[in-house]
């Protein structure tokens, strides 16, 4: 049998994979921000659809973007499953930890999130080429093509490979996965990328 389904319905059930090498962390330290680019993970032993953000080294496929923060809870600082006022009502995905043999908290574990595809949507989670001192080289201009970069899985316009520093906004791969539709000047571009002032893009996802 080969049944249709219906791609964002689907996508809503994916799952940023768990991370047993995260340690005892957690703070609300944040894994990922919505709008990374994510990938299939094929080591999951889940059999749902698993993924995490792009990142210097990976060579999967980039799937799609993360529609939601994932973050892990503050049993390092209150006690586990506690929730910050801020975290009500927001779209943040909240990952519990994950616990070894000893019962010591290790990582954390799965944690349900949307992943988007093909469409039109804003963002402020991008990345500008810039210089050895931070200062932004390049600004976001329609038409331009965008990759996964190495910082944080943002997209980036530009073409120069990472090389594990992650400090001058290289992409991590090759593929393209999506457009600029409505850019922003340099300045803008430095001020978000300062996180000063964030100014959206408006981004075609090809993916």
């Amino acid at each position: 049998m080969f049944i249709p389904r219906h791609s964002v319905v689907a996508d809503q059930f994916c799952s940023y994979a768990e991370n047993a090498g995260f340690g005892d962390s957690g703070a609300g330290n944040v894994v990922a921000y919505a709008g990374s680019v994510v990938y299939l993970d094929p080591t999951a032993d889940n059999e749902e659809s698993m993924v995490k953000k792009m990142a210097h080294g990976v060579t999967e496929t980039p799937f799609g973007f993360i529609m939601q923060k994932v973050k892990v809870g503050y049993h390092a600082v209150h006690p586990t499953g506690f929730y910050m006022p801020g975290d009500l009502g927001s779209s943040d995905v909240i990952a519990n930890p994950l616990y070894n043999s000893s019962g010591n908290i290790a990582g954390h574990k799965s944690a349900p999130v949307g992943v988007a595809h093909l469409g039109i949507y804003d963002t402020v989670h991008y990345q500008c080429v810039v210089d050895g001192s931070g200062v932004v080289t390049s600004k976001m201009t329609p038409g331009q093509t965008l990759y996964p970069a190495a910082n944080e899985a943002r997209v980036t316009n530009s073409e120069v490979s990472s090389d594990a520093t992650d400090t001058l906004g290289e992409r991590c791969s090759a593929t393209a996965v999506a457009r600029v539709m409505k850019g922003a000047s340099i300045a803008k571009c430095q001020a978000n990328t300062d996180n000063v002032a964030l100014t959206p893009i408006r981004i075609k996802l090809l993916v």
